[in-house]
């Protein structure tokens, strides 16, 4: 949803919205459960050098075509 105008936003398919969302709420539960089971991890550098981050997007099924 970022870099997309508030209304073509709201001309999306309320489904595909409620997806983002729920995406969007995974990946925060999931970060949020990484950061409770390392707590000091994102503030340790390792003494191997700098690190690199990793991003990955996740795309459900796209819905069928209406009629």
């Amino acid at each position: 949803m970022m870099h997309c105008s508030p209304e073509e936003v709201r001309s999306w398919p309320w489904s595909d919205v409620v997806r983002l969302l729920a995406y969007s709420a995974l990946e925060r539960e999931e970060f949020d459960r990484r950061v409770q089971q390392n707590p000091g991890a994102s503030r340790r550098t390792p003494a191997s050098g700098p690190t690199t981050n990793t991003t990955v997007y996740r795309f459900g099924p796209r819905p069928a075509p209406k009629r």
